[in-house]
């Protein structure tokens, strides 16, 4: 591989995770506007649940037909439809006047996000030798990942400048922005592909060896486990709950909830880098949710100081970080013809936790305390993390359930 060729295909591949930057940012950004969004819509609390998981619902029904999408068109036309689509979304939501229609735009967001994945690891596959895979893909899930830790960087300033909805139709304008970039300098595979049998089409899927597979859905289920504490704590509740753990402290409060996705950007290539050189992928796995679930239980229930906080939610999300193994230990346990779909279904599954956890916290958040977010106690956010904590143990019990031997090798 030539170096103008690896340039451009650095170029490429970093334009297109751009769009899973782009995704996590504003899958999380409502948890910056529970108060303003409660007031504006006239939401409760577990309404406001259920619109934050609301890209999620629609994200993981179209994951695998996303994937197959993937498969099926030009990547680069998929992905410029798919910015496209989002900015719609996005400014769709900017003028939203009701729960309703909140709802919708936040699911064709979730439509237009679920082919991205696929996108980005097929461009790698195409662009890189296949000893590179690993360490690109790891790198295309950290980039997505910063896009989690700018969140309550960059929301909260364009909140200062205008409301929720200023900044909801800025970050559309940032849609229409990037997909202008993917069509200029996207292409979707080299004149010569570093893996030329990616640019293969036609695939016949293997349905019953996916379905009936107890050990694919047990790494999805590790998945779920391990993820949940990003997408449903991180995602959403971390916000108000550390303003009553240590109130009068936004700018800290705003920095510990990026250090969940930093924790992670950096865990998940690192984790992934130490399965490599001890081909004990398993006992990663195993250590890593073990010393997940001791970070979670210390960092809810523990009276440690704001320091001690940020480094709790560090850990947390260089723990979690672990879910991105989920990927390398599901194509061994399906034949190759269905390894894409299987890798597309447990990213949809690493995901069930914000539509599940989400409301499901908020319900019971909202059970506790009917006058609303100010007269919830640290005692009723601890209670409900108790869901959190509870998934965390459901994937640790399956990561115990996964036989050492794989049913298919790689």
């Amino acid at each position: 591989m030539s170096g103008f060729s690896w340039f451009r295909g650095m170029v490429v591949c970093a334009i297109a995770t751009l769009f899973c930057t782009y995704q996590f940012m504003l899958q999380g950004a409502l948890s910056f506007m529970v108060p303003e969004l409660m007031h504006s819509l006239s939401l409760n609390l577990t309404e406001v649940g259920f619109l934050s998981s609301g890209f999620l619902y629609v994200y993981i029904l179209f994951q695998v037909p996303g994937g197959m999408a993937a498969d099926c068109f030009c990547l680069r036309k998929l992905l410029v439809f798919s910015c496209l689509l989002m900015a719609l979304a996005v400014y769709w939501f900017s003028i939203a006047e009701t729960f309703t229609e909140a709802l919708l735009a936040r699911g064709l967001m979730g439509i237009a996000t679920s082919p991205a994945i696929v996108i980005c690891m097929t461009l790698v596959a195409r662009w890189f030798p296949e000893r590179w895979f690993s360490v690109m893909s790891g790198l295309v899930e950290s980039s997505a990942l910063i896009g989690g830790a700018m969140g309550p960087i960059l929301i909260p300033i364009l909140m200062h400048h205008s409301d929720w909805r200023g900044s909801m139709e800025d970050l559309a304008y940032f849609g229409i922005w990037l997909s202008v970039l993917v069509l200029l300098l996207v292409r979707d595979a080299p004149k010569e592909p570093a893996n030329p049998e990616t640019l293969q089409s036609a695939r016949e899927y293997d349905w019953p060896s996916l379905i009936f597979n107890s050990g694919f859905w047990l790494c999805c289920l590790y998945g779920f486990g391990v993820f949940v504490v990003i997408n449903s704590f991180a995602g959403l509740w971390c916000v108000p709950f550390l303003h009553e753990r240590f109130p009068g402290e936004s700018l800290r409060v705003r920095e510990a909830v990026s250090l969940i996705y930093i924790g992670a950007a950096i865990g998940a290539p690192l984790l992934g880098l130490l399965s490599s050189l001890t081909g004990m992928t398993r006992g990663v796995m195993l250590c890593s949710c073990m010393m997940l679930i001791l970070v979670t239980i210390y960092a809810f229930f523990s009276g440690c100081t704001l320091d001690g906080m940020c480094y709790c939610c560090f850990g947390i999300g260089f723990f979690a970080g672990g879910y991105m193994l989920v990927f390398g230990q599901v194509r061994k346990q399906v034949p190759e013809s269905m390894q894409g779909v299987a890798m597309a279904t447990a990213n949809g599954f690493m995901l069930l936790g914000g539509p599940l956890v989400q409301p499901l916290i908020g319900f019971i958040l909202g059970n506790q305390s009917e006058q609303g977010l100010e007269t919830l106690s640290l005692e009723h956010y601890q209670m409900a993390f108790m869901v959190i904590v509870g998934c965390q143990l459901l994937a640790l019990f399956c990561i115990l359930r996964v036989r050492c031997t794989a049913s298919y090798s790689s």
